[in-house]
């Protein structure tokens, strides 16, 4: 069981000795940056866990195996290549297991090329509009085995008509590209405080779109067991409220309105959208945050384990998503 050092002198004197802290910007003897050893060629390999909760109710479990690649020294940091292979879902509502299975099926295997920045972090998308292409030549293959199978065919156009918006908006994509890179190796180059919070005050990509959402932040590091060669570092963040709703109220509404010529209207059901009042209304009510556990090598500053939960909540919906990443020993 790894043994974590609390106290404040103790984790002062670890953290000094360890070469991936490095003295942190901050002109504090008592704040140092966690920067991971990178190097071209390095290859790390991660089980990626997807939990989805809405409502209090499962809608899907997944598990795939992630890759980072880091690939070549660059001007302003690194560029690293991330696969995402081997995807199964493990369990699903019945009603859109077919559904699922064919869009987790949309990225399984293709590279995708990021930027990762001096510290670690990753900056963006390498080359957007190639992996615009990749995505775009993935939803025609898939489309073509939907309509070969008569059981599925009927999914070919709206699945199509769903997706092709999101592949063309290139914000949108990456948020969706980056989401677990991102929190792969979020705790990287912050500078830490020994003995107090980090505290963030920035503006994160929404989630639904390609506006930015301000948030607050806090990262610790909690403890460090010189036996384990570990750092345990926990992340909390809130977003601001009323500054959310508007941006996300407005994208949601967008989203709906742009699916809405593919979704068939149902027998007895008037034709007719969402109205812009029912989203103003739900969006009154959002609540949104973010938890992260981080366990991190301290030799190498590259994550062991990392745990990720994000709570949306409006009206009477709700949704968490977790992420967990767990490094694979080869």
């Amino acid at each position: 069981m790894t043994v974590f050092k609390t106290t404040r002198r103790t984790l002062l004197a670890l953290i000094g000795g360890l070469s991936v802290f490095r003295a942190a910007r901050s002109a504090s003897p008592e704040t140092f940056t966690l920067v991971p050893k990178l190097a071209q060629g390095q290859v790390l390999r991660y089980r990626q866990d997807l939990h989805l909760v809405r409502n209090g109710v499962i809608g899907h479990r997944s598990r795939s195996t992630v890759t980072l690649e880091i690939r070549e020294r660059i001007a302003a940091g690194w560029l690293a290549r991330w696969t995402s292979s081997g995807v199964e879902l493990l369990e699903a509502d019945p009603r859109v297991r077919p559904m699922l299975e064919v869009l987790q099926a949309l990225w399984d295997g293709v590279a995708i090329d990021l930027f990762l920045d001096e510290d670690g972090r990753v900056a963006g998308l390498a080359d957007p509009a190639a992996v615009r292409a990749l995505g775009a030549a993935s939803l025609d293959r898939l489309v073509v085995l939907l309509v070969a199978d008569p059981a599925r065919a009927p999914m070919a156009g709206p699945l199509r008509a769903a997706m092709q918006p999101t592949l063309e908006d290139g914000g949108m994509l990456a948020q969706s590209l980056l989401k677990e890179p991102g929190i792969l190796l979020g705790a990287m180059g912050r500078d830490y405080r020994v003995g107090q919070s980090l505290e963030v005050r920035t503006r994160i990509p929404s989630p639904m779109g390609s506006g930015e959402i301000p948030i607050l932040g806090r990262y610790q590091v909690r403890g460090i067991s010189s036996r384990d060669s570990r750092a345990d570092i926990g992340w909390l963040m809130v977003v601001d409220r009323a500054s959310a709703a508007r941006t996300l109220g407005t994208e949601i509404l967008d989203i709906v309105r742009r699916a809405e010529p593919a979704r068939p209207t149902p027998a007895g059901e008037q034709a007719g959208g969402v109205s812009e009042s029912t989203v103003t209304d739900a969006m009154a009510t959002l609540d949104f945050d973010d938890r992260g556990d981080f366990i991190v090598d301290t030799a190498t500053a590259w994550p062991v384990s990392v745990s990720h939960i994000r709570r949306v909540s409006a009206s009477a919906g709700s949704r968490v998503d977790t992420v967990e990443l767990t490094r694979l020993v080869e």
